[in-house]
């Protein structure tokens, strides 16, 4: 599959030109989870979207391979293991449309009949029929562990272009109430949805039915800053934001540090990877336990720190020879890098794809930082909550 742009441009409704669909890889590894994307093109057009950069929004999806290939080419991905966590169709909104709820389908089949044991997420900002609600159940129950992890920004129609926010609303007590396991995706903010009134309103809805909530700023791409500028003019004038990992209106982050006070008991993570082992009742494997974002940022409950400082304990670090045998795995072998004493934390001195980042962070089970590569929209280091 080419995971380069074509040369040819498409014109859009309003006779602009915008840029040819580029198509990623059906397998790959981001930040916190393998993606599987049998799926490419999303038939919404939400102004923050990576996709608009890559002509694959407001466009009809398109159905890459089957089903029973996509798990094929997973299995096969030198990036997989068994017990990593997987995320469906994150180049489109699977919901969106009844052929991509129908691979879905096939895809959640294929699993239940290859046994497999990855934690499988969807993402959605799009309404939940009560037949995926069953299709997402039926596989549940069957041994194949689902997250369903619900876009909800309290932005309008204006940002999010088709979408029905009213039906956000509502999968929140529907799924809830089927026992479907949901993560509130609380991403991007806007200054439209950084009012007290709209964050209260989504983190009080959210609350009473999510296990948690993962709140990502928004990440601004050099070729897209022109764009979402328009939306928020202080992008074009505010230094750094292009390199920041997550951009932040100031009443938003300050808020979403405060949520503890207003929701005791509910979590808020800035590590997706965070929220993952939070919902799935496991441990920290990414490295983020006792680090800044752990300690400071993270709003995490109780016995959660006390599963990840157990499971710290009893870890074994890695040493110089287990890291260079990982970076041989992912043809890095002449990477100069530096182990950090208690064996807690890498630091590779070159430019290293994100994929590949990320696939050493669970393969070793530490941090790793990377030389920063401009061109990796994915960004490295989401792999330990965004910088400001």
């Amino acid at each position: 599959m080419a995971d380069q742009a074509s040369s040819g441009r498409r014109a859009s409704d309003s006779g602009a030109v915008e840029p040819s669909r580029v198509w990623t890889p059906i397998v790959d590894q981001h930040a916190t989870w393998i993606a599987v994307n049998p799926v490419q093109g999303c038939p919404k057009k939400c102004t923050y979207c990576f996709l608009n950069e890559r002509g694959q929004t407001a466009v009809p999806p398109k159905q890459l391979v089957s089903a029973e290939e996509s798990v094929e080419l997973l299995l096969n991905s030198s990036f997989y293991g068994p017990l990593r966590p997987v995320a469906l169709y994150t180049w489109t909104d699977v919901m969106a449309l009844p052929a991509s709820r129908a691979h879905l389908t096939d895809l959640l089949e294929e699993l239940v009949r290859r046994q497999l044991c990855n934690p499988v997420v969807l993402i959605t900002k799009c309404h939940v029929p009560d037949e995926m609600i069953e299709v997402i159940n039926a596989a549940r129950h069957r041994g194949v562990t689902v997250l369903v992890y619900l876009s909800y920004s309290g932005l309008g129609r204006d940002i999010e272009r088709g979408i029905r926010h009213d039906a956000i609303a509502e999968n929140f007590p529907r799924l809830a109430e089927a026992g479907i396991p949901i993560v509130h995706y609380w991403r991007p903010a806007f200054p439209e949805s950084a009012g007290l009134d709209t964050m209260r309103h989504v983190l009080d809805h959210a609350a009473r039915y999510a296990r948690c909530t993962v709140a990502a700023g928004l990440k601004v791409e050099k070729g897209a800053l022109a764009r979402l500028a328009q939306v928020w003019p202080e992008l074009a004038t505010t230094a750094g934001v292009t390199e920041a990992e997550g951009v932040y209106p100031r009443g938003f982050w300050e808020f979403i540090h405060r949520t503890w006070q207003r929701h005791p008991g509910y979590p808020l993570f800035h590590t997706n990877s965070c929220a993952l082992a939070y919902a799935l009742g496991r441990s920290d494997s990414f490295g983020v336990f006792g680090s800044q974002v752990c300690r400071v940022r993270n709003n995490c409950p109780v016995a959660q720190r006390e599963l990840c400082t157990v499971a710290n304990a009893q870890r074994t670090p890695p040493t110089a020879d287990d890291v260079h045998v990982a970076l041989v795995r992912r043809d890095l072998a002449e990477a100069p890098f530096t182990l950090a004493e208690d064996g807690r934390e890498l630091i590779i001195d070159a430019a290293v794809d994100t994929n590949l980042a990320a696939a050493l962070t669970q393969d070793l089970g530490i941090r790793v930082r990377v030389a920063r590569d401009d061109a990796d929209h994915i960004g490295a280091a989401v792999l330990l909550g965004p910088r400001p």
